[in-house]
């Protein structure tokens, strides 16, 4: 809907013959109201948007007042001013044009023959008529609304009326920033899908559009306005909360490309806001209801008890996943506060406040877990149980023959990185199970995640980030029950090495190690060692001598291999080994 400027009132035609005489970068302005200028002292009463009247009687012999008239007017945003001549001033006076120019501020020459009370008629005419027509489309749009609310239509259609009668696009997120609903116009010049991910209950906008976002409704005075990067030029963007209770259950985004807001569209998309947050209540009371059967469906999940794909089917969409897809799982181990509870039974408020931190904790964590899955498009669904964060990885069928720590090393590092960046201090070790072949086999891949984490744990390296897949040799070594056997293996082996470096204080060992892990590459081993290329060979030599041989045949080469990992596992085990634990068990 037009707004009503000086533009629009020199163009009336109840008052043909009045002219602008000065300040035509003022014409745009809005005229919100009229009123007589007939006192120098009533700046005090004015408003921005007034349009003032006068016949210029009370400046007319005074060339100082007129200027600081003008200034005056302008700078409480005044909308214009118009002076009827030929009565006590025969035309404009020079000094109020030239400050008018200056300050871009509207003066408006009114014919002799036209009364003050007739121009503020016609003004006030109009600007009812335009406020009439305004409520008229607010009480509509509210009708519509709450009409589409009862009759159950859901999201979907109220972002399409809504977006028919702001004509801009329209996108509705959660509080997560994750998609709802949306509506486009087939005339946007910038479509939301070339420009936006736009995928159900996945997120729309990155990290760096939404960062300075308020999360509180208290925060938010106003809409706010983005700018998202488009390779044609930035699109504006005007972002409302979705709020009830003082708490947020969404935000409405405006795609500004087809027509500029005006206060009739901002009036009804709050009313759209309250309609949203309406449907957005009754969504998170089924949510309550969702989030139980949440907990019951991954925890059956993970411990195998799911029999048929059939009957996991519709719960496993809910929580989106899909039982026609393959998944790995991804196991983030996270340090436990001090303190916090770690059964149930009778706590403390400290402990409750501890536990209630660590779990807001954990939340933000499965935050960043999900802001590296969509900048890496990466399909993710994560839960958090106990200090453990479990991460269901979809692998797509031509991804299946490769090595998980190729195909996931970045993304996992990644995710490595953000968890330890939150908490610098914090101890984090990640482990990846095998993808499951079957839907109701994720347990297997979550109980191999659990395995590689302990393996982990249990050869007291340096290693934070672990594959099941390359964790097999030590599992082959733990299923001996003979000590005997694999010390007597070590010392035909790599003992004669072992000794050595025990009577010399030398590390010919883990020399060893890096030769192999390097591929034999000299080069590689002695940067990752910090010595020079001749100071490697001179030791890769003085080991040849003291095993008596090349290191060249290959079960030779097997074997020494098999030495240093059964001597990892070695240090790990007590002098008289227990039994191990049946796979599975929870630790």
């Amino acid at each position: 809907m037009a707004i009503y400027t000086v533009e629009s009132l020199l163009g009336e035609e109840a008052l043909s013959g009045i002219r602008l005489a000065s300040g035509r970068a003022g014409i745009s302005k809005e005229i919100a109201n009229v009123n007589v200028i007939d006192n120098p002292d009533t700046y005090d009463w004015l408003s921005a948007g007034d349009f003032l009247l006068s016949t210029g009687y009370i400046f007319r012999d005074d060339a100082q007042m007129q200027r600081r008239l003008v200034r005056e007017l302008a700078d409480i945003g005044c909308a214009g001013l118009g002076i009827k001549t030929k009565r006590y001033l025969e035309s404009i006076p020079a000094p109020m044009i030239e400050e008018a120019d200056r300050a871009g501020f509207a003066l408006v020459e009114i014919p002799y023959h036209y009364t003050l009370s007739r121009v503020s008629n016609v003004i006030n005419n109009a600007i009812f008529k335009r406020e009439d027509n305004k409520l008229k489309k607010l009480i509509h749009i509210h009708n519509t609304l709450t009409q589409c609310s009862l009759e159950g239509g859901g999201l979907e259609r109220i972002a399409r009326l809504m977006s028919a009668l702001i004509y801009n696009p329209l996108i509705i997120v959660d509080s997560k920033w994750r998609l709802l609903a949306y509506a486009d116009l087939a005339e946007n010049p910038r479509p939301l899908k070339a420009n936006l991910y736009l995928s159900k209950k996945e997120r729309v906008f990155p990290q760096s559009f939404i960062k300075d976002v308020p999360r509180e409704f208290g925060e938010f005075t106003k809409s706010i306005k983005r700018r998202y990067p488009d390779a044609n030029g930035d699109v504006v963007c005007r972002i409302l909360p979705v709020a009830a209770d003082q708490s947020i259950y969404g935000y409405l985004v405006v795609w500004e490309t087809m027509y500029k807001m005006t206060s009739v569209e901002y009036m009804a998309l709050e009313s759209c806001s309250t309609t949203v947050a309406l449907e957005r209540v009754k969504a998170r009371q089924i949510e309550e209801i969702k989030h139980h059967l949440r907990q019951d469906f991954f925890d059956d999940l993970i411990q195998g008890k799911i029999e048929s794909v059939n009957a996991a089917s519709s719960l496993a969409e809910i929580h989106y996943m899909d039982v026609r897809k393959k998944y790995v799982c991804m196991l983030t181990k996270v340090a436990t506060p001090q303190g916090a509870p770690s059964a149930e039974g009778e706590t403390d408020e400290g402990q409750l406040q501890e536990r209630d931190a660590f779990t807001q904790y954990k939340e933000r964590l499965i935050g960043l877990i999900d802001d590296i899955s969509y900048e890496r498009r990466r399909e993710t669904v994560s839960i958090h149980r106990g200090n453990l964060i479990i991460t269901f990885i979809r692998i797509h069928s031509g991804e299946l023959g490769q090595r998980m720590s190729a195909l996931l090393g970045d993304f996992v590092g990644a995710v490595y990185e953000a968890v330890k960046g939150a908490d610098p201090h914090s101890d984090v070790g990640i482990a990846v199970g095998k993808p499951s072949l079957d839907f109701l086999e994720i347990s297997k891949s979550y109980l191999q995640a659990k395995e590689a984490l302990r393996i982990s744990e249990q050869l007291d390296e340096d290693r934070h980030i672990s594959f099941y897949e390359e964790l097999m040799i030590y599992r082959l070594i733990n299923s001996v029950q003979s000590r005997e056997y694999l010390d007597e293996f070590c010392a035909n082996g790599i003992g004669k090495l072992c000794e050595y470096d025990r009577q010399n204080n030398t590390s010919l060992v883990e020399t060893l190690e890096q030769y192999f892990q390097c591929n034999s590459n000299i080069s590689t081993a002695a940067k990752k060692m910090f010595l020079h290329r001749n100071t490697f060979i001179y030791r890769i030599e003085k080991i040849k001598g003291i095993l008596g041989s090349e290191l060249k045949d290959p079960e030779e080469l097997l074997e020494l291999q098999m030495g240093l990992h059964i001597m990892k596992v070695l240090k790990t085990l007590p002098e008289e080994r227990a039994p191990r634990a049946r796979e599975g068990e929870e630790g």
